[in-house]
């Protein structure tokens, strides 16, 4: 290939790949001139023809930027209901951004005291969290971590370290982020659901906890995702009952608890624990503090390896987010945020649940009761090549394997209620709907008389 067709090849590929977005500058003339060894006039001849192709546009003295129509890899659906994460443009961050700058103005005096278990002030506002909901925590039982994701990887090696064929009991449906990690860390799943009466269903996990093959059930007490429900109290007796008798620790993803819909704040299991089982794993970017990866831990009786674990991995966690998150919590600005919050939740997910009820009569649609994600179960599809169709259809669907390993999870689908648009999303829910009602359809016809 000639120089100058590797140099328009690089580009086109930079561009689809979304290393360069609609609006933003390309290299310079100058620049690709020395750096493909070309004369100033095939540089420029490159960047007409990508210009005539509709990747780059002229712009006066601003040189040369990506065409607004060019494909790129970030380019957004229309519909991007696999999404793990919260609509950024559901969140007011003024408050943090506020208490960030304010909070700097005392960064060299922080920056000489040491912290590595977390920001002192930070985790004496996480305890006092606790205190204001009822329940008993302390500021030097607390370990910061990088997100919830730290979090869930410390206790997860914590309890398991030493094994050697580590299991944990997950309750399932479940957090893909958990399933990932407990696969990446070698650890054995043993799933288990909840019956029709709410509780527990153990099967063959009661022989393998009575075997010790189990060091810990990993579970959301509070609006678990994806299905966005609450543990009852006989459920949550249940567990810590079994945790108890076997004498095994209790994961608690605790990411969600301050997203229920009725107004009040659930207590997590690690109120009632009085015995440090429950490593209680807890996140603020799914509320307050998106993309500053800050989360923390309650370890319990784990807390000397949680720390040695957080030692060797990250060493400690971004100062300045921890110093901007303390200072929003001393102002006692949370709560607004975080009821403004939850009612914006829940009319995307009331919504998006009443759409696909009409739509799909008889179809099993889990009403949640916080967070922001919707359930669809039992459907009559394989949501895996219904995912990768729907693609075609400027829509992104989270199939349900990824919280349900097995034929269950084949048939199940998981929304991300915080992007519903019924305005910019008609098109693509109407491909859905007709995808999911014609296969009803079909397999009503081809199941067997009775």
């Amino acid at each position: 290939m000639s120089k100058y067709g590797a140099l328009v090849q690089h580009l086109i590929h930079s561009i689809e790949h979304g290393d360069y977005l609609a609006g933003e500058a390309i290299p310079s003339l100058r620049h690709s001139q020395q750096r493909f060894a070309i004369s100033m006039n095939t540089a420029r001849r490159a960047y007409e023809e990508l210009e005539r192709l509709g990747y780059i546009e002229a712009r006066p003295r601003s040189g040369y930027v990506v065409a607004p129509g060019a494909t790129g890899g970030n380019d957004a659906l229309a519909a991007p209901l696999g999404a793990p994460f919260i609509n950024p443009q559901l969140l007011d961050t003024r408050a943090l951004t506020h208490a960030f700058f304010h909070a700097m103005r005392h960064y060299q005096q922080v920056l000489a005291e040491p912290a590595l278990a977390g920001l002192p002030a930070l985790r004496r506002q996480i305890a006092r969290l606790a205190h204001d909901e009822g329940w008993e925590a302390h500021a030097d039982e607390v370990l910061v971590t990088c997100g919830g994701m730290e979090a869930l990887s410390l206790a997860i090696s914590a309890v398991t370290q030493g094994r050697a064929a580590p299991g944990v009991a997950v309750l399932l449906p479940a957090f893909p982020g958990l399933l990932s990690r407990l696969a990446e860390q070698g650890v054995r799943v043993w799933p288990f659901t909840l019956q029709a009466d709410g509780l527990p269903a153990w099967g063959e996990i009661e022989t393998a906890l009575a075997d010790g093959q189990i060091q810990a059930i990993a579970l959301m007490s509070a609006y678990g995702h994806p299905h966005g429900q609450a543990l009852g109290p006989a459920a949550r007796q249940a567990i810590l009952a079994q945790a108890e008798r076997y004498d095994v620790a209790i994961i608690e993803d605790d990411a969600y608890r301050w997203l229920g819909f009725d107004g009040k704040t659930l207590l997590p299991l690690k109120a009632a624990d009085r015995a440090g089982r429950v490593l209680l794993c807890a996140t603020f970017s799914k509320t307050l503090t998106p993309g500053y990866r800050l989360g923390w831990l309650l370890p319990g009786r784990y807390a000397d390896r949680c720390r040695r674990l957080k030692l060797a991995q990250t060493l400690a966690s971004p100062l300045p987010n921890q110093m901007a998150l303390a200072e929003l919590l001393a102002q006692g600005r949370q709560q607004p945020l975080l009821e403004a919050l939850t009612t914006r939740l829940a009319v995307k997910v009331r919504a998006l649940e009443s759409l696909l009820a009409a739509g799909l009569p008889g179809q099993h649609v889990t009403p949640a009761q916080g967070g922001y994600f919707v359930w669809l179960y039992d459907l009559p599809v394989d949501t895996s090549s219904l995912a990768a169709e729907a693609q075609r259809h400027g829509m992104q669907l989270a199939p349900g394997y990824w919280c349900q390993p097995g034929e269950a999870g084949r048939h199940a689908l998981r929304l991300n209620a915080s992007y519903y648009d019924p305005a910019q999303q008609a098109d693509a829910f109407d491909w859905l709907l007709r995808a999911l009602s014609s296969s009803a359809v079909k397999a009503s016809a081809a199941a067997p008389l009775r």
